[in-house]
């Protein structure tokens, strides 16, 4: 629309708007911004809105005035009057909002390198605009027709092919598919090595990239070991720092929450030397930090203390929608449950869960997550209504990222617990099934896998008596002694169990929920 038209429309809406006006609000700030003018931005958005397709991406975020608003009114004590924008290259965000290549002299230049004609230029601003409205599909979508465009031009076996193939196989896994991801990675490795070599920046991008969807397919350990190739040649540049940061992620997938705590504690200072208090590289190290001290302790009441100064944050900082933030906000809804006020937790749970759903998708990994914890907290209020959603959950999961993957057993768990409210021998061969995957994917003493072991030994408890119930039990206990140490909140818990062995089994099973 031209400015005329804009101001046009607004006087039909009785608002006035003048040319210089529209012109100011939709060019670069290069003034303080903020309260003052908020009434004429809204004026401004719902005349942008009424002429923009209900399906536009960039009409998203303009669509919630609340939200909105917050974003530009926290802009008034920002004064970027002085501020040099940086140089635009249309790449920025393209690797991923970790920004591994993007800081001058650390491979800056290979990035830009092979962006040789306008639109290809344009096509990658367009990812780049996508991911940071959160619009993983659609970025990877745009990625695909991306390398299209470059592979025309210059083939599918040109060294200035492999930058491309980088971002496709990144959005990929960032769009839910961390399989396809994988392979795809797998095979730019191999041709980033025959034709760059090793040291290349891309080189070690692309191990980078391979260890974090090999552990997101449900590999943590090989991710664990791609990860440590990357820290052992003492670099120290950005590829590096996020190699120790999947490592600690890894260590708190397998199991290992103390050494994912310890981990984190050295490197959250780097990482904001390196990023910045509030990029999100840096809150994303916060939450897992934050998840892997519960994890270790079990208290949920001083973990959820830390995390809801970093939802509050992240929603300030990146926006509701952006995917650390939904994350953080599910972590959040597990927290409140586990730290026993149900109803809050069964209201953040929907909440987080719907909005991953619209942002994500229903079948991304992380809504699966979110899912599941909605489920387990649902079951405190409607055991039917959550046994239900969780068996759909498991349905889908098992579809989308296979039978034997984390989340996948995870649902499952979940869902042999609610269903052995109404029908033990059911959920006594559901909490089989997942146990002996857990023992063929974890092993038999990961937490989570000692986990589904007393779960299941509850319901043999009730189902066969404790003669039968306590050599579980116990095998339990010294599991848990070994792995945590004899002070561990869970091996209290397994104390409990053995002392009530002998008498009628509790309400509610002791196994209790796996979140993850």
């Amino acid at each position: 629309m031209s400015y005329r038209e804009i101001g046009d429309a607004a006087k039909e809406r009785d608002a006035c708007l003048p040319r210089s006006t529209v012109s100011d609000l939709l060019g670069k700030a290069d003034k303080r911004a903020g309260k003052e003018c908020t009434g004429l931005l809204a004026h401004l958005v719902a005349v942008l809105l009424a002429n923009t397709a209900q399906d536009h991406p960039s009409a998203a975020p303009w669509r919630d005035r609340a939200a909105w608003q917050r974003r530009w009114e926290a802009l008034d004590d920002r004064d970027r009057a002085d501020a040099t924008p940086p140089k635009a290259t249309g790449t920025e965000g393209l690797f991923g909002w970790d920004g591994a290549l993007a800081k001058p002299g650390r491979g800056g230049d290979t990035e830009v390198a092979w962006l040789g004609d306008r639109r290809t230029s344009r096509m990658a601003a367009v990812i780049s605009e996508l991911a940071a409205l959160g619009m993983y599909r659609q970025a990877c979508d745009v990625a695909w027709e991306l390398q299209r465009c470059v592979e025309g031009t210059r083939g599918p076996q040109d060294p200035g092919s492999l930058p491309v193939r980088h971002v496709v196989a990144f959005w990929t896994g960032a769009a839910g598919d961390p399989y396809t991801a994988r392979e795809l990675t797998a095979r730019l490795l191999a041709d980033c090595r025959e034709a760059l070599g090793e040291e290349h920046p891309f080189s070690r991008l692309a191990v980078l990239r391979l260890a974090a969807w090999t552990a997101a397919a449900g590999d943590p350990a090989e991710g664990r070991r791609l990860y440590r190739e990357l820290t052992r040649d003492g670099s120290d540049d950005r590829i590096a720092l996020l190699a120790r940061l999947g490592g600690a992620r890894a260590a708190l997938r397998v199991g290992e929450a103390d050494e994912a705590g310890d981990q984190l504690s050295r490197l959250l200072p780097d990482l904001v030397a390196e990023y910045g208090e509030h990029h999100p590289v840096v809150m994303g190290a916060r939450i897992t930090e934050t998840n892997s001290y519960w994890r270790d302790t079990r208290c949920a009441a001083c973990s959820r203390v830390r995390l809801e100064d970093l939802v509050a944050d992240a929603t300030d900082r990146l926006g509701g929608a952006h995917p650390l933030t939904l994350r953080a906000r599910a972590l959040h809804a597990r927290l409140v449950f586990a730290d026993g006020d149900r109803r809050l937790a069964l209201e953040l749970a929907e909440e987080a869960y719907r909005e991953s759903v619209r942002v994500r998708g229903a079948d991304h990994p992380d809504s699966l997550y979110t899912g599941n914890i909605l489920g387990l907290t649902l079951a405190a209020a409607d055991v039917l209504a959550a046994t239900e959603m969780l068996r759909s959950l498991h349905e889908r999961a098992g579809k989308a990222l296979g039978p034997e993957h984390h989340r996948t057993l995870a649902i499952g768990h979940n869902l042999a617990v609610v269903t052995h409210h109404s029908d033990p021998r059911t959920a006594r061969l559901l909490y089989e099934e997942v146990r002996d995957a857990r023992i063929r994917v974890l092993g038999a003493e990961h937490p989570h896998t000692l986990l589904t072991r007393l779960a299941l030994a509850y319901a043999v408890l009730g189902l066969d008596g404790p003669d039968a119930a306590r050599p579980l039990i116990e095998e339990v206990h010294r599991a848990r002694v070994r792995v945590f140490g004899s002070g561990h909140p869970d091996v209290e818990r397994t104390q409990k169990l053995l002392r009530i062995a002998a008498q009628p089994p509790p309400a509610l099973p002791a196994g209790g929920p796996s979140e993850r």
